[in-house]
């Protein structure tokens, strides 16, 4: 009997190949009937692929077009480290223009697995940046530090 937890990652794996093969793009409805996972497991499965940017998502009206995110180029990356977490920090291009992208991974059984992910514009940085001073500098985050 297959763990729920192998179960989920297997679903994962064979959705995300199977957007891979249909670099134009696919639809829910076909994502659906090429796999035959239920619609609310594929919905769950499609949002945390995005979120990962593992695939990108169009919506077309109400219609919504998955695409795998082969198209992104990684420019460069830094990681930092605390406790048991590593926030990764790459730096990548894809036809929207170039970002900054950082996800919090964790290593479980050997194999890195994405906790969060924030995608920042490139020239939205600086503001990013500003805006993490401001509430590192707060006195709601300094009542914290008291604690």
């Amino acid at each position: 009997m297959i763990s729920p937890f192998d179960r989920e990652k297997r679903i994962h794996v064979n959705l995300l190949n199977f957007i891979k093969k249909n670099p134009k793009g696919l639809t829910t409805t076909d994502v659906e009937k090429g796999t035959k996972i239920s619609r609310k497991t594929l919905e769950k499965h499609l949002q945390i692929l995005v979120f990962e940017n593992e695939i990108y998502m169009k919506q077309f009206g109400p219609t919504r077009v998955y695409y795998p995110n082969h198209r992104l180029h990684y420019l460069d990356f830094e990681k930092f480290t605390y406790k048991n977490r590593t926030v990764w920090f790459d730096l990548l291009e894809n036809e929207f223009g170039k970002y900054l992208v950082m996800q919090e991974k964790r290593k479980n059984d050997g194999e890195w697995q994405t906790k969060g992910s924030i995608l920042i514009p490139i020239d939205g940085i600086e503001n990013f940046i500003k805006t993490l001073y401001k509430i590192k500098n707060s006195k709601r985050l300094g009542k914290f530090n008291k604690d």
